[in-house]
């Protein structure tokens, strides 16, 4: 699905922004104060909104559960590791 939504570079504060439609949050599962990534591709002169992942959870918790998962497991690992 594209969703097309003509719109201005307009002033706000010391920093420019663009208003985005109702239909394009909407479609997009964004909402106002949601974190978003822009980025700019030289390539061809894109320029990109995308949510930002803010669910950092499996990252923050990675190596406890790593940890964790080894040393319940280290006695297969100690096995394995002969084979």
């Amino acid at each position: 699905m594209v969703i097309k939504s003509p719109t201005k570079i307009f002033k706000s504060g010391n920093s420019s922004a663009v208003r985005i439609s109702k239909d394009v949050m909407e479609a997009a599962g964004l909402k106002v104060d949601d974190k978003v990534n822009v980025t700019f591709n030289s390539h061809d002169g894109s320029v990109v909104i995308k949510a930002a992942n803010t669910d950092k959870k499996f990252h923050d918790h990675f190596s406890d559960i790593l940890d964790k998962s080894l040393d319940e497991d280290q006695a297969v690992l100690d096995f394995l590791k002969d084979k």
